[in-house]
């Protein structure tokens, strides 16, 4: 399965990369940025272990120009081969 890649930012582990290759034919949402975290040198933790959502503070994720939590399923959500997600990081503000 190949899943494209737009980012606000370079991904660890697949710098130069426009697209992910995934085995099998049925991945979520978490499983893909969980794949993503472990191809980076320190891995990031887009989804916290047991989360059901994304840190809002942290990350945008949108499948297909459409954000995650619009989908019902949210991170449980199966993506399709040749989907694009979006992965942003959002921006700390300081002062």
């Amino acid at each position: 399965m190949k899943i494209m890649i737009k980012s606000n930012f370079m991904i660890p582990g697949i710098e130069d990369e426009e697209s992910f290759e995934l085995s099998g034919s049925r991945v979520t949402v978490r499983e893909f940025l969980e794949n993503l975290s472990k191809l980076s040198p320190d891995p990031l933790d887009y989804v916290a272990p047991g989360a059901d959502r994304l840190d809002p503070d942290d990350w945008e994720v949108e499948i297909n120009d459409v954000p995650y939590q619009d989908f019902e399923e949210g991170i449980e959500k199966y993506l399709n081969d040749g989907d694009t997600v979006t992965i942003r990081v959002l921006a700390q503000g300081g002062g």
